[in-house]
């Protein structure tokens, strides 16, 4: 029987990407997502709810992430998803996580989505829009704030 496992999500990112090294020497980047919804209750009252989703980038994408994916940042993810399983304290544990294979930056506020949004999906995509990014949101004392 076929199979198919494709994810797509446009959230906020929750906390800095975790950088970290496979044995094999292969980056591995993990973050968390926010996806919020807003809906009418059963009372007619505006409700929210959040979904809190784990991302997980390999290679060249996590270290992109890690220069580039900051908390509060809009996203969207393309990816799959994985169930991740572990024992701790003699009990068995499962969760979902989507191991990322696009990602998309989206403009922040007060931006022009045609500026700023930008799709990354390899080193390549990044040289093309380095213009465009922002690595990191510290001001070095040498620059000049206009």
């Amino acid at each position: 029987m076929a199979s198919f496992s494709k994810v797509i999500l446009m959230g906020n990112v929750t906390r800095d990407p975790e950088i970290r090294a496979l044995p094999s020497g292969t980056s591995l980047a993990g973050f968390g997502v926010g996806i919020n919804r807003r809906y009418k209750g059963s009372d007619g009252n505006p409700k929210d709810e959040t979904c809190f989703v784990d991302i997980t980038f390999f290679g060249k994408s996590a270290e992109i992430c890690e220069k580039y994916v900051h908390k509060g940042d809009s996203i969207v993810i393309e990816g799959r998803l994985k169930q991740e399983s572990w024992e701790k304290d003699g009990q068995k544990r499962s969760k979902l996580v989507v191991i990322g294979e696009k990602l998309h930056l989206m403009p922040k506020r007060g931006e022009k989505a045609d500026e700023s949004a930008v799709e990354i999906v390899s080193e390549e995509s990044v040289e093309s829009y380095k213009p465009m990014l922002k690595p990191s949101k510290k001001k070095k004392d040498d620059e000049v704030p206009f």
